[in-house]
């Protein structure tokens, strides 16, 4: 049976009691780990960097720490193991397990290529199925504080600490695994190419109408279907008030006595299937983002 080696078990068992947090970059793969302690004493011995990090505490008052900084490629084998450690931190325990719901993610092969809004090649997770959306939303509604501790930078009035949004955190961090994971050193030559294989951060403006192909019909753009409403129909109201576009009177689209149908044009977020809303509706009502052909921050 394969076990890890002991200065690698105690490692793990180190980083999981440090209170945890994940740090976005851009590109994605670029993103870090802060591990700190509580207690103001000195981070763990591990390779990365040290350095003084912004956080808040369990009251969220803002103070400085000394914070180990990882690479996420260099974090992922400890956060694996971080949910079974002893003594874990909640915060460790949740990004672990978020580590293993996006390794399950690129299992299943939701991931896809795209640029940044920087124009840096990045991997992100995706398509999501309602199934997996309803899974990082779970997952997200149990993000301890502590788990997105990192105030944001600039906003907010006098005295008033802006923390990450919980669901869009884990959403960074997710993408940052599938970015992060195909990048092997072989990965280039397979490629044949630096686009979507190689690690270091570069630009590729030249792709950008490539990758708003691959995104339409996956995670962008929207999905047309037809709500067929019936009224008239024996033992209910002719007329319903209460079915869109039913406003109470008869209307030009009745006919005379008997059933009358009503087709109506829907419109369905690629990105997210639980968003839906009438065509007509959609496109009298002003932009928002949360709409099917919104696009969400």
């Amino acid at each position: 049976m394969h076990t890890l080696p002991a200065a690698t078990l105690s490692r793990v068992s180190e980083l999981a009691r440090c209170s945890t947090v994940f740090l976005p970059g851009d590109p994605a793969r670029t993103g870090r780990i802060a591990y700190w302690h509580p207690d103001g004493a000195e981070p763990p011995s591990a390779p990365g960097s040290v350095e003084e990090l912004a956080v808040v505490d369990t009251e969220a008052h803002p103070l400085m720490v000394r914070a180990l900084l990882v690479p996420l490629r260099e974090a992922l084998p400890s956060l694996t193991r971080a949910r079974v450690a002893e003594n874990v931190s909640p915060s460790a325990a949740f990004w672990g397990a978020a580590t293993l719901l996006a390794l399950q993610l690129a299992s299943c092969g939701r991931m896809l290529p795209g640029l940044t809004g920087t124009g840096h090649d990045a991997w992100r997770a995706g398509p999501l199925t309602a199934e997996d959306l309803e899974r990082v939303r779970t997952l997200a509604a149990s993000m301890p504080p502590t788990a997105h501790a990192v105030p944001l930078g600039g906003g907010g009035s006098a005295g008033t600490v802006l923390l990450p949004e919980q669901e869009g955190l884990l959403r960074d961090f997710l993408d940052a695994v599938a970015d992060t994971l195909p990048r092997t050193p072989a990965a280039p030559l397979a490629a044949g190419g630096d686009a979507f294989a190689a690690v270091p951060a570069r630009r590729f403006p030249e792709l950008r109408g490539w990758a708003g192909d691959v995104a339409a019909g996956h995670d962008a753009g929207v999905r047309l279907s037809l709500r067929v409403e019936v009224r008239g129909l024996p033992g209910t109201d002719v007329l319903d008030a209460d079915v869109p576009g039913g406003d109470g009177t008869a209307g030009d689209d009745i006919a005379g006595p008997g059933p009358v149908f009503r087709a109506v044009v829907q419109m369905h977020s690629v990105s997210d299937p639980a968003v839906v809303a009438d065509a007509a509706e959609f496109w009298a009502a002003p932009a928002d983002p949360r709409s099917p052909g919104g696009s969400a921050p």
